[in-house]
């Protein structure tokens, strides 16, 4: 009876609809208004887009970003690669946190109770490489913070590799990531280091671009992988 009256009051805003046929609510057209607002005063999925298009021009592969909503994080940009074979990334989509370049990005840099959530929630197992228990996500968290790129090695999909960096918000917490997502028989050692600086770069340039900063560690990581690719 709660929940009904509240679909009541925010059918009445438009915030959601009710089919005649089905009886099922759907959001409504308030929705949007408020979503154009929110860009038009804070600009960050055009700014992400045209950050995304950019990487992906210089790896040839798809790209996306991702921002942080609550305990959910959900697909506000993407590029599709320039290949015939590529990976397809749906606007909206919902990123798994354990299995994903994204996930373990945002989870490495993020504030804690993002990742504490993370730990405590059930794991699906999507491939034989997906770090399903606390131990593994853990390890995996860890790693990322200590280079500051996560890599997303068939976790999620298993044909798929993704490279992710977080971008920054003012308090240096990630806000969200940009990710790289490449068929995994194209990612090999040599490729994996390139596309990983380059989206830290595209992560540091978002960071810029909404007013946030990073922290020194991250930093320090970008400068450590920029010395060891600067012969490829």
């Amino acid at each position: 009876a709660t929940v009904y009256r509240m679909l009541k009051v925010l059918e009445q805003h438009g915030y959601v609809s009710k089919s005649p046929a089905t009886k099922h609510y759907r959001l409504g057209a308030t929705v949007l208004r408020l979503a154009r607002t929110r860009e038009i005063t804070t600009p960050v999925s055009d700014t992400l887009q045209g950050i995304v298009d950019d990487l992906t021009e210089k790896v040839g592969e798809t790209s996306h970003a991702s921002l942080i909503a609550g305990h959910q994080i959900a697909t506000v940009a993407a590029c599709q690669g320039q290949r015939s074979n590529r990976v397809h990334v749906e606007y909206g989509g919902r990123i798994e946190l354990h299995a994903t370049a994204t996930g373990l990005a945002c989870l490495a840099y993020a504030d804690e109770s993002l990742l504490d959530r993370a730990l405590a929630a059930p794991m699906a197992q999507f491939t034989q490489t997906t770090a399903a228990s606390r131990n593994a996500l853990s390890q995996l968290v860890s790693e990322t913070r200590s280079r500051g790129y996560s890599i997303a090695d068939r976790s999620f999909d298993a044909d798929v590799v993704g490279i992710g960096a977080p971008f920054f918000d003012a308090g240096a917490k990630a806000m969200g990531a940009i990710a790289v997502a490449t068929p995994a028989n194209r990612m090999d050692a040599q490729n994996t280091l390139r596309t990983a600086r380059l989206v830290m770069a595209a992560a540091l340039e978002a960071t810029r671009g909404l007013g946030g900063e990073p922290p020194a560690d991250f930093l320090q990581c970008r400068s450590r992988l920029t010395d060891q690719t600067n012969p490829i």
